[in-house]
């Protein structure tokens, strides 16, 4: 059968949704390779993380009730955790330990990294999401869900050791500064980003994060002594670490959750539940939508391997879930 151009343009997108034909040429920027079944599994996802030390992709797995260990190198799955409902993890590597943030039961589950063990757990007083490592200190921040708490767990304790009150509610991601005084603190219905005294485990400011609105996923610049900051409304910030103020802003599509940055390329991927990546470049401070790319409707998790700059996404379909490699272009 003949094909117009046009028809055979249409066709060639329908067999490989990885492939734009936008001004970004996003084509150009991420290639898709083959989804990688992560077998006995199921579900949706929440965030990833990537043991960059032991070359592991940790999949927070809600829809499983699991945290998946998956080797980035050989892509493939080494093992299924149960652990109740994940949302995210956190890696200690001088300890060996990876921290379970886990909505139900409300708990932060203690795995042993080489053998993939529970070694301890720790109640908390509500579903908790979204959780940060301080190695000076080795506690766990943990964000209570849809609530006004982040909780500060000693892990060599196995307790909750301070509560830090926060000014509304709905917590989302979180970061160090280079220093580690500082954490900052993303909240959903307030669109601000709190800071917090970790010495004093209180919060001294709030700084909007207008023109992003809904802050969800953050990533940390400390070069630039920077932060990046998602909004739920389909606009991206870098925000200074010294006094808050919004240094530069950019399109993304609505919807997106987690983002990842890789500091080599100077490049950050947002994944949007419209099942679309947006890449965006960052340089002199400036930021620069570059083109989207195709994922799967509904995929908000994403992180990037900084050894080979490889961007990962996670995500259900049917009964099946799905990690997905996509190669960095530069």
């Amino acid at each position: 059968m003949k094909l117009l151009p046009a028809l055979r343009l249409f066709a060639f997108c329908a067999l490989f949704p990885g492939f734009s034909t936008s001004p970004g040429k996003a084509a150009d920027l991420l290639t898709p390779g083959e989804p990688v079944v992560l077998s006995g599994t199921h579900g949706k996802f929440d965030f990833l993380t990537v043991d960059a030390a032991k070359r592991r992709l940790l999949a927070a797995h809600p829809g499983n009730a699991s945290l998946d260990v998956f080797d980035l190198d050989q892509r493939t799955l080494i093992k299924s955790v149960a652990t109740g409902v994940a949302q995210s993890a956190v890696v200690d590597e001088q300890g060996g330990r990876y921290y379970v943030a886990v909505s139900k039961p409300p708990q932060v589950v203690m795995l042993d990294s080489t053998k993939f063990e529970e070694v301890g757990k720790v109640s908390l007083g509500g579903p908790a999401d979204l959780s940060a490592f301080d190695a000076r200190s080795g506690t766990v921040y943990v964000g209570h869900d849809d609530g006004k708490e982040l909780w500060v767990v000693d892990p060599a304790k196995q307790k909750v050791i301070a509560t830090v009150a926060l000014p509304s509610d709905a917590p989302e991601d979180l970061g160090f500064d280079a220093t580690g005084q500082r954490l900052f603190q993303a909240l959903k219905s307030s669109s601000v980003i709190t800071v917090i005294d970790v010495a004093a485990n209180k919060v001294t400011a709030s700084w909007p994060t207008a023109p992003a609105q809904a802050p969800h996923g953050m990533a940390m610049l400390p070069k630039e002594d920077a932060f990046l900051v998602a909004g739920g409304n389909g606009k991206l910030v870098l925000m200074s670490q010294k006094d808050g103020h919004v240094l530069s802003s950019t399109d993304i599509p609505a919807r997106v959750d987690q983002i990842a940055y890789d500091a080599e390329t100077h490049r950050v991927y947002c994944a949007s539940g419209t099942g679309k990546i947006a890449v965006v470049g960052i340089e002199n401070g400036v930021l620069t939508t570059l083109g989207e790319v195709a994922s799967s409707e509904g995929c908000h998790s994403i992180a990037v391997d900084p050894k080979t700059h490889t961007v990962w996404i996670a995500y259900a379909k049917g009964d099946a879930s799905y990690v997905r490699p996509f190669a960095a272009v530069k």
